[in-house]
């Protein structure tokens, strides 16, 4: 039963990545409304004829359905496994609401025009979603083995720069899928500037690129912080938040070659999915970095 269980844990994070994924193929390739304004049928068929748009926009609603349905029964067979566990609980509720939630304003987009805002809302809810079956698959993987990782406690300053760190990696995500969906993502051409004879835009599109190229700039301050206070008080004591924060990282540096990327390669689809996949993963290790620091060596 053990193994099943956390063979079912892994699967669960494996398809909710690969939701994220599909949603930001769907994005990167304008095929949101490749089924037109029907939902959930795709151009009033159950089985649509073939154009690339149409089967990249229903294939990401057959996935998000599959995955709907499977984050259900693993959360809930994780609830039951560990029933008042406040950890499991909340991120079974996390998981779950959250999926629900990114589903139904995707049904929305199609069937109403959304702005940028509400669109930008969509990708975010979809990473609460990824982040909740992911912890929720750690805290599986890892439970036996919690007494080797957590040796002792956090200073609650550092904890509140973890926390901090996540709200404002939340807040930088947002601003990146605002920025695909004004179509702000070729505003700035060049790099580090914007583009030849303005290298700080301060208005329109311009200036709405390179805000989030500053605000990740700010990120990678805020992630160096965390490493460099892990690996000075953490490193012995604290393994998991030690490696987490060197893997949250090169992540981010990663993060970093790929924006650059995206822009050089004039949106080159490998560079947007894989910005789009280290910034999943990224959030992912932010928040359980974060959610660790509750931990005490009792826990």
């Amino acid at each position: 039963m053990d193994k099943a269980f956390k063979t079912m844990a892994v699967f669960t994070s494996v398809i909710m990545f690969l939701l994220m994924i599909a949603g930001t193929l769907v994005t990167d390739t304008d095929s949101g409304m490749g089924c037109g304004s029907d939902w959930p049928l795709c151009n009033g068929k159950f089985i649509p004829e073939y154009t690339v748009a149409t089967m990249i926009e229903y294939t990401h609603r057959l996935i998000t359905g599959f995955a709907g349905i499977v984050v259900i029964i693993f959360s809930i067979w994780a609830w039951r496994r560990y029933r008042g566990n406040r950890e499991v609980k909340g991120l079974a509720i996390l998981g779950i609401s959250f999926i629900v939630v990114e589903s139904l304003i995707g049904a929305a987009a199609v069937l109403w025009p959304q702005s940028a805002e509400v669109l930008a809302l969509h990708f975010g809810f979809s990473l609460l979603a990824f982040t909740g079956v992911v912890l929720l698959s750690v805290f599986v993987v890892q439970k036996d083995r919690s007494h080797l990782l957590i040796k002792q406690s956090v200073s609650k300053r550092f904890k509140w720069f973890a926390w901090v760190t996540v709200a404002y990696a939340y807040l930088d995500i947002y601003s990146g899928a605002y920025l695909r969906h004004v179509k702000a993502s070729l505003a700035c051409t060049d790099f580090p500037g914007c583009y030849p004879g303005n290298f700080l835009p301060l208005a329109g599109l311009p200036g709405i690129h390179y805000l989030h190229r500053v605000a990740a700039v700010v990120l990678l301050a805020l992630v160096i912080g965390l490493f460099i206070y892990s690996i000075r008080h953490l490193r012995d004591g604290r393994p998991d938040i030690f490696y987490a924060s060197l893997l949250a990282l090169i992540l981010t540096l990663l993060q970093g070659v790929s924006g650059v990327a995206v822009v050089l390669s004039r949106l080159n689809i490998f560079t947007t999915l894989s910005h789009s996949a280290l910034i999943t993963i990224l959030f992912a290790v932010l928040f359980y970095i974060a959610l660790q620091t509750t931990k005490r060596p009792d826990y």
